[in-house]
């Protein structure tokens, strides 16, 4: 195995006025303990129709779903806990609410709405809904997750634990 000196590799700091042509110096090792995970891509994905259940997958993480039933709240079950998993929800219809929940023990934290109060979904139902009655089109929650639960990273509209 040859060695890659890590000197050939860094840039050279020139500032007038100081030692110029001079690699900078780092001590230690780098080592990775995992690959990185997470969002690859952000495509939009439409398939949430009239009462759908919609099962995600990790490789869909990054991904935008939008809410376009016109009748029967579709449900979005998100896939198992995996650190940097991310994903997006729109309202496009006020026609229907649409649930996420975890289909495991972990749990979805959020708030109410972007400046309410925080709600935690239960371990046995995991699930957060946008109903008919709240939704208004543009309506928006994203959610990441740390390896155990689902945390709301960004949000607009109204939301409930159930």
């Amino acid at each position: 195995m040859s060695s890659v000196l890590l000197e050939n590799n860094i840039p050279v700091v020139q500032q007038q006025g100081l030692n110029t042509n001079k690699p900078a110096a780092f001590g230690g090792t780098v080592s990775y303990t995992s690959a990185p995970s997470g969002p690859q891509v952000s495509s939009a994905n439409v398939n949430a129709l009239v009462g759908a259940t919609v099962v995600l997958t990790a490789a869909q993480s990054g991904q935008t779903f939008f809410n376009r039933s016109t009748s029967g709240s579709p449900s979005y079950t998100l896939p198992a806990s995996a650190n940097g998993l991310e994903y997006t929800f729109v309202v496009t219809s006020t026609s229907a609410g649409f649930t996420i929940t975890t289909g495991t023990a972990s749990v979805i934290h959020a708030k109410t709405s972007a400046t309410g109060t925080a709600i935690t979904s239960t371990a046995t139902t995991g699930a957060i809904t946008n109903t008919q009655g709240t939704a208004v089109v543009g309506d928006t929650i994203t959610l990441q997750c740390d390896g155990t639960d689902w945390w709301m990273t960004a949000q607009s509209g109204i939301f409930a634990a159930s």
